[in-house]
């Protein structure tokens, strides 16, 4: 015998003889016979152990050799208790339990005889491994007096199991919404629950809901207040324990608006701004704060650009002097308050560029020269207040003096040498600070006629054919010699007064050797190299020869002409050239000159070469894509200054800086958007020139998880649906669903993956409330779950009846009979028979009994007749009925009887076979009644020793 206990809220299920399968609830008790002790195929829901956990043997032995009568009792348990499971078997016999049995029948000759009662003594022992394990004997009686008739017992019902905390379902500012589920009600029905609650005041418990209704609605309650309750629940025995205490708060208020942010320092591109919790606020309460900002002009309205708990923020990256809007939220677990009053700030200007290089107006005077300049192309977001002239002499080591400022844009510059060359450059001062100087101009003033040369004399001495004569020189260096030894300025027509005359005739020679060239560097990329005329020797100076290079013994020609100065541009930053310079005339080529040196100033950075954006599997760690764009780049060349940094520009010319790393990644971007990317280099002197541009797009946001909705609702079924697509899923569509739902101990598990709208799931407990939760995912990423749905099962209808038996008891009177069904978790059960002579069933009978008297019925006729069972239960609506299906009809004819007088034989035939239907109804009534006592023996054995 295997008895199989299924505890409440469970379903056993085993395949019958026929093939069928057969679904039992609990709580039962499920006795099964196996021939050969073998075990049937038992079907276990998700979460318990697909085989026996544990058996447990009760053994009956008789010591007059009978044998004994082994019992087996299954349990199906969850995997977490099978953990537990071992104490069962330490539980001491301290309760009693009583156990009763028959006499041992022996069979001699073909009839049944009992043994002497006072021939047994019997004894009961209890075992965890059946025949071949180790029993423990638990009663030992040896019977001396007859045996009294068979007396059952039953144990007496005794008060609720403590049943589990109420559990919150809903929430506003002034009511807390509980719901709870019934304990044990140990074997009498539970008819109130008790709820205590602290009214908030961490003080006393007191009553606040006494009914047999499984939830309660408590209102007039304090927002942001934390409320203690407990659950007991009573029967008709007594009151039971309390259960746990909860906590649970109703909601609160949102915070009040607070006060604008405030000022408290501006930059060029950022601002630093604070603000105060709002008013009303306790210290305790934890807050956090967003800022959000507008653009003058940009059109994009307020756009968040901080989220936090501090009291203070420093915006990045802005446009220079430019108005922005603020506005500040406040938050708690609440909600967001209002805005905040909408205040302006303003960023700095930053210094302006570099002025135009000054040119010269008018005519160049051997005194004076009139310069004039343009404002500069940037000025730095504010106006120019004033010019600084600078001048200085071109020779090497000269100082920079300022000759004029102000704010016009053009000077006369007087009291110069004549014939001397000057170098000036203008810079600009405004609100964002002072500007670099610009270019440089050089600028030669006229020169004047020369003062009278000394007379010539002979030098050496004279030979026949040639003399040698020398004479002082002239003021003016730059002078060439007449026969009547007049001396001519060599930019003007006009002479000094003549010499005494001297007839001499000379032959020309090449040049003399050049001077070091003066090399006056404009730019990092470009310089300007000058020299001075070397003597003639007797032939005017036709041609100069400029050679350049970055090694004194590697230099090429790079200038050929008449002019006594070249620039030099295309030069690479932060870089040493040298250069030399050689005279030409008609009687030759001149020495080249000392080669002389310049390094290159250091300037901004190279343009950034190589730029492109990082895949997801090249990253270190992942990133929401939706939002956020990685990209890398190869350092540029620094041009003699270390590179400090990166200017990233994306979007709608949004900036932002960087350290020195190489990669970086943009946060807080619009999903699925496109981004054209852009990077310059910064050192200490600037910032280079931009990059080529990239276009990257951000992924799609993962998507928001559906609306989850129940469409069928049955006994052991729930059909949920969400969102809206096909019950089929379609091979392009690219959406994931992950539905869960929670476990006995309260996990939420995985129930259905994959594309599909609708979802059934089954083998579920009748009138049984399940939660779920939903989540959307695809290419984009994992959404979140959605908010906890609660779906409840509907009872189950009773199960459909066998046809009923139509019994004659005598002419025009049938007993219909059928089958009887047990009460299905207390409910009540009701039959309706129904009644048909024709095509149209009607209702004769309704109740709860399994027979009805069918009188008056019309003499050779068929009827047909049906019935099915119904359910009774209780409930907030009121008192309801659920009927199964009709049970197969039964046809039978009513016939007249007629009386025929019985003859002898036919007389002792039928009251043999009366007797013999008498013995086999006593060895049936024998045997049940066996099988009655044994399967209560065991309940009261599993109620007290294996439940307990």
């Amino acid at each position: 015998v295997i008895l199989v206990q299924v505890n409440p809220g469970e379903t056993f299920t085993i395949t019958t003889e026929d093939g069928h399968i057969q679904c039992i609830q609990g709580p039962a008790h499920v006795p099964m016979m196996s021939p050969n002790g073998s075990m049937p195929p038992i079907f276990v829901p998700p979460g318990y152990v697909s085989q026996v956990n544990f058996n447990l043997f009760l053994r009956l032995k008789c010591v007059c050799g009978c044998g004994f009568l082994t019992i087996r009792l299954l349990i199906i348990l969850s995997r977490r208790a099978v953990e537990s499971i071992s104490h069962i078997f330490s539980i001491e016999l301290t309760r009693s339990a009583v156990l009763s049995w028959n006499l041992p029948v022996s069979s001699q000759n073909g009839e049944s005889h009992s043994h002497s009662p006072a021939a047994f003594t019997f004894e009961v022992a209890i075992s965890n491994s059946g025949k071949n394990g180790k029993f423990k004997s638990v009663y030992v009686s040896s019977i001396k007096e007859s045996i009294s008739e068979l007396v059952s017992f039953t144990t007496e019902s005794c008060e609720p199991d403590c049943p589990a905390a109420p559990k919150l379902i809903n929430r506003t500012k002034n009511s807390l919404s509980l719901q709870w589920k019934s304990s044990n009600d140990n074997g009498s029905k539970i008819t109130n629950f008790l709820l205590e609650w602290d009214e908030g005041k961490n003080g006393p418990f007191k009553e606040c809901y006494y009914g047999h209704l499984k939830q309660y609605k408590l209102t007039k309650l304090s927002p942001s207040t934390k409320y203690s309750l407990r659950l007991a629940a009573k029967n008709d025995i007594g009151m039971s324990g309390f259960s746990e205490t909860v906590t649970y708060y109703t909601a609160g208020i949102v915070p009040p608006a607070p006060s604008p942010p405030v000022l408290i320092e501006a930059g060029v591109t950022w601002l630093s701004v604070k603000w105060s919790p709002p008013n009303g606020v306790s210290s305790d309460d934890s807050l956090t704060y967003s800022l959000d900002m507008e653009e003058e002009g940009s059109g994009y309205g307020f756009q968040p650009q901080y989220n936090g708990d501090e009291l203070s923020c420093t915006l990045r990256n802005l446009r220079r002097s430019t108005s922005y809007k603020f506005r500040l939220f406040a938050y708690n677990s609440e909600g967001k308050s209002s805005p905040s009053e909408v205040v302006e700030h303003s960023t700095n200007p930053d210094k302006p560029g570099a002025p135009s290089k000054p040119v010269v107006k008018g005519k160049i005077h051997s005194h004076s020269v009139k310069v004039a300049w343009d404002p500069p192309k940037d000025n730095g977001g504010a106006d120019i207040s004033k010019y600084f002239l600078e001048i200085s002499e071109a020779s090497v080591g000269s100082k920079w003096d300022t000759i004029y400022s102000g704010s016009q844009r053009e000077h006369v510059c007087d009291h110069l040498k004549p014939g001397t060359s000057y170098r000036m450059r203008v810079y600009c001062v405004s609100k964002g600070g002072e500007s670099q100087a610009s270019d440089v101009t050089t600028v030669t003033t006229s020169a004047v006629p020369p003062g009278p040369c000394l007379a010539p004399c002979l030098a050496g001495r004279a030979k026949p054919k040639e003399i040698t004569l020398q004479w002082g020189k002239c003021q003016c260096f730059r002078a060439k010699y007449l026969s009547a030894f007049k001396c001519q300025n060599k930019n003007e027509k006009s002479f000094g007064p003549p010499s005494d005359k001297a007839e001499i005739s000379t032959a020309p020679g090449p040049p003399d050797q050049c001077c070091k060239p003066l090399i006056t560097c404009k730019s990092a990329t470009c310089a300007v190299v000058s020299w001075e005329s070397p003597a003639c020797n007797g032939a005017e100076i036709s041609e100069y020869r400029l050679e350049w290079g970055q090694a004194e013994g590697s230099m090429h020609i790079i200038y050929m002409g008449s002019c006594q100065s070249y620039e030099v541009k295309g030069l690479t930053p932060a870089t040493t050239y040298y250069c030399r310079v050689q005279a030409v005339n008609v009687a030759g080529v001149g020495l080249f000159g000392e080669a002389g040196v310049v390094t290159t100033p250091a300037a901004v950075p190279a343009p950034v070469a190589v730029l492109h954006l990082l895949e997801e599997d090249q990253m270190e760690t992942s990133l929401p894509l939706s939002t956020c764009l990685a990209i890398q780049w190869e350092e540029p060349c620094c041009h003699g200054a270390e590179i400090t940094g990166y200017n990233i520009e994306y979007g709608e010319k949004q900036l932002v800086t960087v350290g020195k790393n190489t990669s970086h990644v943009l946060e807080n971007l619009l999903p699925d958007t496109l981004y054209r990317i852009r990077i310059q280099a910064v050192n200490s002197l600037g910032v280079g020139p931009f990059s080529h541009s990239i276009k990257a797009k951000t992924k799609p946001l993962p998507p928001d998880p559906p609306h989850l909705e129940c469409v069928v609702f049955s006994y052991q079924s729930l059909k949920l649906k969400w969102g809206e697509g096909p019950s089929r899923a379609l091979i392009t569509n690219p959406t994931q669903f992950n539905l869960q739902m929670e476990d006995r101990f309260g996990r939420f598990v995985t129930v259905y993956n994959g594309p599909c709208h609708t979802y059934k799931v089954q083998r579920l407990s009748e009138s049984t409330t399940y939660y779920f939760k939903i989540q959307a995912y695809n290419d984009a990423g994992e959404g979140e779950f959605s908010e906890v749905y609660a779906f409840t099962t509907t009872k189950s209808p009773p199960a459909s009846l066998k046809a009923p038996k139509a019994n004659q008891l005598e002419e025009n009177t049938y007993e219909i009979t059928w089958e009887p069904l047990q009460p299905m978790k207390g409910d009540s059960i009701v039959y309706i028979l129904q009644l048909a002579a024709g095509r149209e069933f009607d209702q004769v009978y309704k109740g709860p009994e399994t027979s009805f008297r069918l009188t008056s019925l019309q003499t050779n006729c068929e009827y047909r007749i049906r019935v099915c069972a119904g359910r009774q239960s209780q409930d907030s609506a009121g008192s309801q009925e659920l009927y199964g299906p009709y049970s197969p009809s039964t046809v039978f004819s009513s016939q007249k009887q007629e009386l025929v007088p019985p003859s002898a034989d036919l007389t002792t035939e039928l009251a043999e076979t009366k007797k013999t239907l008498r013995e086999e109804r006593f060895i049936a009534i024998v045997l049940l009644c066996g099988f009655a006592v044994v399967a209560i023996l065991f309940a009261v054995v599993i109620q007290y020793f294996v439940i307990k």
